[in-house]
């Protein structure tokens, strides 16, 4: 199962979302926050570190003096103005510096600032400028170095003989500790049968009681099916309560047995104490300091690791479950165990060592660093130890939630978040301590108060960002726009959803680094870093909507005015749907190329970065540009005037530089035919020379008819003329032609033809369709009439000739015979 949270589009922005935007601005609030904490850094460092004030006097008589000698002279106090007014310019100057400068500025003084500090805490916390001299004096001095070596010799004595009779005890008492572990394993496991058959039994009778009622409310009608529900229910957590309460009479019905094992356990641990009682007894040169280096070790080594690490077994008994006195999962104990023991040895460890240097005269200041060095180590140890168990506490939070749905919101809260208070204080408190800063807990109070409070009104204030989102993106359901518009608006939800994530990540920065107490005012004081940024986002941010709705209106008006004239059915509202179609890709270009370029300038300007030499480069270049790509120029104003002129059109059937073909695109200098043949044939603009374009108004369908000069010219006329009505009042052909044939006449007379010409006004798309059918009735009419075609008159020449002369016999002109 898995919790989740309304989202705020529905009114509530998910815990798992907000509990990310926080992670993600934690870092950034913890170097913002860095100055505040070492601020609180004690008043005597600060006052050590603290350069010394510069003591200020009045005018000596001799600066006096110069003074007045400055002010008689007209040359000298005319200079002296000069300079005055330069300085007083300079300051309005330094105030109008750009974004980028203060930005490097600002990451200066708050390097410079945040080194002063850090250095503070070094000498604060840590000051290890007695450990020279004291590794000189055990250097040079024999007494010291005999001190050293009587107390560790003892040491050593000490750990080897107590680790010796440690394990030896340990082995003796073994087979003792096996039979009481054996006999705790037998008698856990014939008690978890003997509860398993009574709680199975329970739930048994349990199910039949429910059934029993569910039919007598089927039966009797006297419960409702809600009132079977909740009996149902009833009986479930009761039954559930029942299981808790037997795990918690196993663990107390182990308790003999895990006693009986820990008393043996603390009868090892009394062997370090032992043996420094021994050495103390039986040492033949005891010293004050080699006897408390000894008890130190035996009570921290012995006493306090064994009894941690035996009060750890209780509890926990990783290896040993049927000896566990908590009803802790095998995981989540063995994962506990591990952790606490190593921080237990590392305290052990570390305080015996601090405690022999001490014995051997080690600087108190020493000591006392270290000593923060190792509590700042066990504080790492626990933030490794936090952070490897957010798994197991976030499914914790996920059972609890899926078991009570009342608290599935808190429960998903803490799952994400709980880790980062847990490391605040961690840390923290380490701080404090190590800093000895004066009201420090307090301090750390208040601190995770504010923070509370901080991240209350952040949530608020993304329950309000996403809530009014969403809202508008809902009310546009009811405000009757088509489809495309919807779709467009739309479309940035996911943009608007992102830039309002990024400003709830810069708002939590900043209410966190408030309630830490970091000096915002650094950053959003009078003159500095954050009022230009943000007025220089704002101005961007506006730039960019209304960049952004300036191309949506312009595409969306252009797409309803197609869409309009869609609607309507005439052949011109057609031409111009095409010419529109074909000019908004051009429109669109040219139009997002400004738009580009003036929120280009707009980011730059408010970037500082000033803009009048770049757009002096630009005009220099844009000149160059021209006159090294006239040709690229004179084809782009070429076609601009044909497609004003509405001379082409994607569509078209078009003879181009004597290439005929339709038009299948139009870029921003060339267009591209397709012959009949399937070639591909691009022009650029300026290399056109004819023009002729088949689907401007109409077309017509020219009519020829070249016969035998013996034929009767009036017959042909009215042959053609007949055709002409019959297509005319045919279905087929009816929507295609636009008026009545119109004969010519006698076009041309030959040596052997005459030909009659007559034309059909028909559509753009029915001019072949109406000439090819035509043509082919005129020649059946022609054969059924007996009208004969003129024989064709061919010009042969060349090897052609000769070849027809041999074949055909054709007589000599010299000779006068035959030449085949």
């Amino acid at each position: 199962m898995t919790d989740r949270i309304p989202h705020p589009n529905t009114g509530a922005a998910p815990y798992r979302h907000f509990t990310g935007l926080f992670v993600r601005s934690l870092l950034p609030a913890l170097l913002v926050t860095c100055l505040a904490l070492f601020g609180s850094l004690p008043a005597r460092a600060l006052a050590a570190d603290a350069p010394a004030p510069a003591t200020t006097t009045g005018l000596s008589a001799d600066q006096a003096r110069q003074l007045i000698s400055v002010l008689s002279d007209d040359a000298q106090r005319q200079k002296f103005l000069t300079t005055l007014q330069n300085l007083t310019q300079a300051e309005p100057q330094a105030k109008h510096a750009s974004v980028i400068d203060l930005a490097r500025e600002n990451i200066a003084l708050f390097g410079d600032r945040a080194l002063q500090q850090l250095h503070i805490l070094h000498q604060s916390i840590i000051d290890f400028g007695a450990i020279a001299p004291w590794v000189q004096a055990l250097v040079h001095d024999p007494a010291l170095q005999a001190r050293v070596g009587h107390i560790a010799l003892r040491v050593v004595i000490m750990l080897v003989c107590s680790y010796l009779l440690f394990f030896g005890v340990r082995i003796i008492l073994r087979p003792l500790y096996r039979r009481i572990s054996s006999m705790a394993k037998k008698h856990d496991h014939m008690v978890f049968q003997q509860e398993a058959e009574k709680l199975h039994k329970t739930r048994a009778e349990a199910t039949e009681a429910a059934t029993d009622t569910a039919r007598t409310a089927a039966t009797h009608n006297e419960q409702t099916k809600e009132e079977a529900a909740a009996t149902q229910a009833s009986l479930e957590d009761s039954l559930r309560h029942q299981g808790a309460l037997t795990q918690l009479m196993l663990c107390l019905r182990r308790a003999p047995y895990t006693l009986a094992c820990a008393l043996l356990e603390l009868i090892t641990i009394c062997t370090f104490p032992l043996i420094a009682l021994l050495m103390g007894v039986l040492d033949p040169a005891p010293s004050t300091e080699a006897a408390h280096a000894i008890w130190s070790i035996s009570w921290l080594i012995g006493i306090g690791l064994g009894v941690w690490t035996l009060v750890l077994r209780i509890f926990l008994a990783p290896q040993t479950p049927w000896l566990r006195l908590s009803i802790l999962r095998d995981s989540s104990s063995t994962f506990i165990f591990r952790y606490f023991r190593q921080i237990g040895v590392i305290l052990a460890w570390g305080f015996s060592l601090l405690a022999m240097l001490h014995a051997m005269a080690m600087p108190m200041a020493v000591s006392s660093g270290l000593q923060k060095l190792l509590l700042l180590a066990v504080h790492l140890f626990l933030a490794v130890m936090i952070i490897r168990s957010r798994k197991r506490v976030q499914h914790a939070c996920q059972h609890i939630g899926a078991a009570n749905r009342r608290l599935q919101s808190i429960m998903a809260l803490v799952s994400g978040s709980w880790w980062i208070v847990a490391l605040f204080f961690d840390f923290a408190l380490w701080l404090v301590w190590a800093a000895d800063i004066d009201g420090g807990y307090q301090l750390i109070l208040q601190i995770f108060v504010r923070t509370l409070v901080a991240l209350v009104a952040v949530r608020i204030v993304s329950i309000l960002a996403y809530g009014g989102l969403e809202r508008f993106m809902r009310a546009l359901d009811s405000w009757n726009l088509n489809e495309e518009t919807l779709f467009r608006i739309r479309r940035y939800y996911p943009a608007a959803t992102t830039v309002i994530r990024l400003v709830m990540a810069v708002l939590t920065i900043l209410a966190l680094a408030l309630a830490w107490g970091a000096p915002v005012y650094i950053l959003l004081g009078h003159d500095t870093l954050g009022p230009r940024i943000f007025q220089a986002a704002l101005t961007i941010l506006v730039a960019l909507v209304i960049g952004i709705l300036a191309w949506e209106v312009a595409n969306v008006t252009i797409e309803h005015h197609i869409r309009r004239l869609g609607e309507q059915d005439s052949r011109d509202v057609q031409i111009r749907i095409a010419r529109l179609q074909t000019l908004t890709p051009m429109f669109r270009i040219l139009f997002l190329l400004v738009l580009a370029v003036i929120i280009g300038l707009t980011v730059l300007s408010q970037l500082g970065i000033d803009t009048g030499p770049l757009i002096a480069s630009a005009s220099i270049f844009g000149v160059a540009l021209g006159f090294g790509s006239q040709k690229l120029v004179q084809d782009f104003i070429s076609g601009i005037f044909l497609l004003l002129e509405n001379a082409l059109t994607v569509g078209d059937s078009v003879t181009l530089n004597g290439t005929y073909g339709v038009i299948e695109r139009l870029s921003l200098r060339s267009v591209h035919v397709r012959a009949n043949d399937g070639s591909m044939n691009i022009f650029s603009f300026s290399s056109l020379s004819q023009v002729t374009n088949y689907n401007r108004d109409f077309s017509r369908a020219m009519i020829l008819a070249t016969v035998d000069i013996d034929s009767d010219t009036d017959q042909v006329a009215a042959i053609l003329v007949e055709i002409g009505k019959e297509m005319r009042n045919e279905e087929a052909y009816r929507d295609l032609i636009l008026a009545d044939f119109d004969l010519w006449g006698v076009s041309a007379i030959g040596t052997s033809s005459v030909s009659v010409k007559g034309v059909y006004p028909t559509t753009n798309a029915g001019r072949w369709t109406v000439e090819w059918e035509f043509n082919r009735r005129m020649k059946k009419r022609f054969e059924q009439a007996g009208i004969q075609y003129p024989r064709d008159v061919v010009d042969i020449q060349g090897p052609a000739l000769e070849h027809f002369i041999n074949s055909r016999g054709v007589p000599d002109t010299t000779t006068g015979q035959n030449k085949a």
